[in-house]
Parts: structure tokens; sequence; C-alpha cells
């Protein structure tokens, strides 16, 4: 399984963070797009192992996915992210990111 190169994907975080409820995201940044985060240690180490995500990694959670912090926001505590990557291995990420998109967005 390899790189999804929608639009879409790039919603979705190597790193188990979902880019979509960053207030740069549309406006600053583009999201989890590897030609534009090149020094990622996340995205470099993925697509040396043709991962889509760390979640499907052989040594996950790594050490250095455990001590990583994408958000230090109240909403998001220690290790969501590794629980994230957890659903989204079960559910797949198109589903993932639906779900995602509604826990950030609607009302």
């Amino acid at each position: 399984m390899g790189f999804d190169d929608s639009r879409e994907s790039f919603l979705a975080g190597f790193c188990g963070d979902f880019c979509g409820k960053c207030p740069n995201y549309s406006q600053e940044c583009a999201g989890c797009i590897p030609s534009l985060h090149q020094e990622c240690f996340f995205i470099q180490c993925c697509m040396k192992r043709s991962l889509e995500h760390c979640g499907l990694c052989k040594d996950f959670p790594c050490e250095t996915l455990v001590t990583f912090v994408p958000d230090d926001r109240p909403e998001c505590p220690a290790g969501y992210h590794i629980q994230n990557l957890t659903e989204r291995m079960s559910k797949g990420t198109a589903s993932w990111i639906e779900s995602e998109k509604c826990r950030w967005n609607c009302e």
C-alpha cells in the first residue's frame, strides 16, 4: 500500500493528525503533502517504507511517534494521534477522514 495522491488524502497526516482541524489549513497550508513538508520525519520515514501512514508500520508506535505532540490544544490529549492511527487502520483512511471532518466541523 502506498501514498494516496488525492487532494482528500492530504487531510490525513502520516503521523495521525487530522490537518483539516488546523486553522491554517487551506490558507497557509495545503495539508500533509510530502513535497511541501520534506523536513517531516514521519513523511520521510513512511515514504521510504512505502507506507500510507505510521499506523501501517511494523514498528508502530515507534518512540519518535509516541513522544511527538502534533497539537497541544486541550481538545487533543497526549497520544490522540496514535489513537487516530489505530482508528484509521480499522476503518480505512477515507472513512476516517469523513468522521474527522464531522468531529471538527459539524455542529
